[in-house]
């Protein structure tokens, strides 16, 4: 009808509006071209295949079932869903030219597995799209493992195409290749949407041909190989967030290299590998590296930094910025180990000065710690010291007391604490002063605060939580490892966190701490002493070079014995940071303190801080921690192999102050040789070091520093008293009573007042257990004050110091 009318042959449409398809207020050939084409071309019905090891099965047309192949062969909608194992989809239109269109995939729950061939291969189509299903989770895998020898190039990627492919979408798709790529295209690579998860064995995870853009969506990358590549051509990021861990170059391309938007982590062997040059503006970028950081990256857009440190980080190490008001206003994780970085945001300013931190500690170059951004900055020779400021420093910050929250289903929990002895790491959820990480680990530690509590049928046991177990690249601003200790045998709730002090203001080597509440499941749980856990992240804050190693003072059999004497076993010494599968230089220390004498003794000095073995030492003496090397059992310490030499690390000072089974006689003493009921001949690095006149009068220049530290014990008692009574007042799971915290660190009109046993009660007979005493746990330290052991410790020390 409408024809007619154009073309005369009829004079009247009955529905003018109805004809006039464009809507412009005209009938003419424009509405006849639209009528056709409606009439002409019919709504694409969608196809169906269901993938089963039984057999495929489809609803729809173009699709050809052969064995566990579903071929395609004209473009359309095609839903997908099902497991295989050995199974492909096959993508092969005989004309490209007349079926120009768009074969669209769309993944819904795919599992796939192929060894022998690509899970889906394009072998023929003009345009592909892979899409992603929302809500939707699908895995694609050639089910090997890496090969041995991956020199070789493999035959095919798990998800190949000839001809241009996209993935986009708002599921998710893994694709596991042990011996395969894992996403290659012989054109052009769009990556527009979806969660990609592409892990690979020996070869390459992303690659293009022709070009590589991505523009959406969240890629993470786990390869061997190059994370994302393209071959013969350009690679551009405009959005997304991109990680990428890379066992050669992190990004690379043939020609230029455009990274224009979204969040990028390249970090491998190389991180930005460009033949051609490299736009940075508009990306927030950290590149880091093993062996080379960078080709051909210019003056950049936007502020930028090229950083090249002494030593090399271990993964799970952030970088991270902060301005001049303290404010963090870059943080990146690193997903391999690193010696090179580039720091890149466009939120960043040029010509401000910023602090940076690997790891959450403050780093510094040539002796400065300000690092100003420019389009071309590049610092050399960047590392921390070992006093460095700490940017997870703000949980052990003393004026406060800190909320730690543990969230784990009620049976588990359960479960955890049935297994107490165990010491097996469980799931849970954790909030730190306010923030929340998902799946770190939990578990008991310690080893009389262990077996006393489930001995007691209590359950306030001692903590170790470790951020990374589960997710191995998360940490709290740097921090993957701390614990909360539950005081069992120390009623002040004071006896580390004196000591732990008296060593930072000797500037000796020991964690940080502070105190915490615990809260489990939205209820408090306990009050706690918190410390940053001797492991990874203390080991590498005082590290400074490559070669550093942090051993822990082990209980190796229950011999407690860490003397450095000459029979001493050297496995008695565990490796906790570092490598030293030999442990030669304990042994090269063991050997050489026992050939100290007073006349021969500077050779030592090569091989030990001797400063820093004096301060521990001192602490040990003047606050009577004789639970470690100055007493009967020596551990309970640790050393750290660095810069060429071994250097004290103090530990676990809870039975300190006359609260080692002595009930206070310890007070008195002997200042001078340091010792307490302990063996001097199998001390070497306690009596050959003081019996040097010039070590000597260091370590009482030490141990004076710590009577005049703590030259008023009540008034730093009272200052700790005040900010946490209320804590241990309202703790559902104390260990003592209010009131015996209270005649713990009250001055007594009297003094110090040495009662029980005095003559070496060593062995358990000397602890006290539930209603003896009337401590739960007691070494006879419940009746002496901490405040009266203080005081009467710093006379005896003047009267006697020599």
């Amino acid at each position: 009808l409408l024809r007619s009318w154009l073309t005369g042959e009829s004079a009247a449409i009955s529905d003018r509006q109805a004809a006039d398809l464009n809507a412009d207020g005209r009938l003419d050939a424009a509405d006849l071209t639209l009528l056709k084409r409606s009439i002409l071309e019919k709504p694409e019905e969608p196809c169906y295949i269901h993938l089963r090891d039984s057999g495929i099965t489809y609803e729809g047309g173009h699709i050809t079932v052969s064995g566990k192949t579903a071929v395609i062969d004209a473009s359309g909608t095609y839903y997908i869903d099902g497991s295989i194992n050995g199974g492909q989809i096959l993508v092969q239109v005989p004309d490209e030219t007349a079926d120009a269109g768009t074969v669209k995939l769309f993944l819904s729950g795919v599992t796939m597995t192929n060894s022998d061939a690509p899970c889906i291969m394009v072998e023929n189509a003009e345009k592909i799209s892979v899409n992603l299903a929302a809500d939707k989770e699908n895995t694609l895998s050639d089910g090997k493992d890496a090969p041995a020898d991956a020199e070789a190039e493999p035959a095919f990627a798990v998800l190949h195409a000839k001809d241009d492919l996209t993935v986009k979408g708002e599921g998710s798709l893994t694709i596991h290749a042990g011996a395969a790529y894992g996403i290659h295209c012989n054109n052009d690579l769009k990556l527009n949407g979806g969660s990609l998860n592409v892990t690979t064995g020996g070869f390459d995870a992303v690659r293009g041909r022709t070009s590589v853009n991505i523009k959406d969506g969240t890629l993470f990358i786990d390869s061997e190989g190059d994370g994302i590549k393209s071959t013969k051509g350009s690679l551009s990021i405009s959005g997304g967030t991109v990680q990428i861990k890379s066992g050669k170059d992190a990004l690379q391309s043939e020609t230029e290299m455009s990274l224009t938007g979204g969040t990028v982590q390249a970090c491998g062997d190389r991180g930005l590998r460009s033949g051609g040059a490299i736009t940075l503006d508009g990306c927030t970028l950290l590149a880091t590296a093993t062996d080379y950081p960078c080709e051909n990256l210019g003056t950049t857009a936007q502020p930028s930094m090229q950083t090249s440190f002494v030593k090399e980080w271990a993964k799970n190490n952030p970088i991270a910025l902060t301005d001049p008001a303290g404010k963090t206003v870059y943080d990146l994780n690193t997903l391999k180990k690193y010696r090179y970085a580039i720091i890149s945001a466009p939120d960043l300013q040029s010509g401000t000065d910023y602090a940076l931190w690997a790891g959450g500690i403050q780093t510094e170059h040539s002796g400065d710690a300000r690092f100003t951004l420019s389009g071309s900055a590049a610092y050399t020779g960047v590392n921390n010291t070992d006093r460095a400021p700490l940017l997870y420093g703000g949980l052990f910050d003393q004026s406060q007391v800190h909320k730690v929250e543990i969230t784990m289903p009620d049976a588990q929990w359960q479960d955890f604490l049935n297994h107490s002895q165990d010491e097996e790491y469980y799931p849970c959820d954790i909030v730190i002063d306010g923030e929340e990480y998902k799946n770190a680990g939990i578990r008991t530690k310690g080893h009389s605060s262990n077996m006393f509590v489930y001995q007691a049928k209590k359950d306030k046991y001692s903590f170790r939580i470790k951020m990374d177990k589960y997710d191995k690249y998360q940490n709290y601003h740097g921090l993957t490892e701390f614990c909360m200790n539950n005081m069992y045998s120390d009623p002040s709730c004071m006896r580390d966190i004196l000591c732990y002090n008296a060593m930072a203001d000797l500037e000796a080597y020991a964690p940080v701490c502070a105190y915490t509440d615990m809260y489990l499941n939205g209820k408090l749980y306990s009050f706690y002493f918190l410390a940053e856990q001797p492991g990874t992240t203390l080991g590498e804050r005082l590290a400074t070079d490559d070669d550093a190693v942090l051993y822990k003072a082990a209980d190796v059999g229950n011999n407690y014995d860490c003397t450095f004497a000459p029979d001493m076993a050297l496995n008695n010494f565990e490796v906790k940071f570092g490598t030293d599968d030999d442990l030669h230089h304990i042994a090269d220390v063991v050997t050489a303190i026992n050939q100290v004498t007073p006349q021969n003794y500077q050779f030592i000095e090569k091989l030990i801080d001797v400063p820093s073995f004096l301060k521990g030492f001192a602490v040990n003496a003047a606050l009577c921690n004789y639970d470690s090397y100055n007493g009967q059992m020596p551990h309970n310490y640790y050393v750290e192999y660095n810069k060429g030499k071994l250097y004290y690390v103090g530990w676990d000072y809870n039975l300190s102050l006359g609260n080692f089974m002595d009930y206070g006689a310890s007070v008195n003493s002997d200042i001078n040789t340091g010792l307490y009921q302990a063996d001097a001949n199998r001390r070497p690095m306690l009596t050959k070091l003081l019996a040097v006149p010039e070590y000597k009068a260091l370590y009482n220049d030490y141990v004076k520093q710590i009577v005049r530290f703590y030259s008023d014990p009540e008034k730093t008692v009272n200052g700790f008293a005040s900010l946490i009574r209320s804590h241990v007042q309202a703790d559902p799971r104390g260990l003592f009573t209010a009131d015996q915290f209270e005649k713990n660190i009250a001055k007594s009109p009297n003094g110090l007042q040495i009662s029980g046993s005095q003559q070496n009660p060593w062995g358990w007979m000397g602890m006290m257990w539930p209603g003896q005493g009337g401590g739960l746990f007691s070494y006879g330290g419940e009746n002496v004050s901490i405040v009266d052991f203080m005081i009467k410790r710093n006379e005896v020390i003047l009267s006697t110091l020599k």
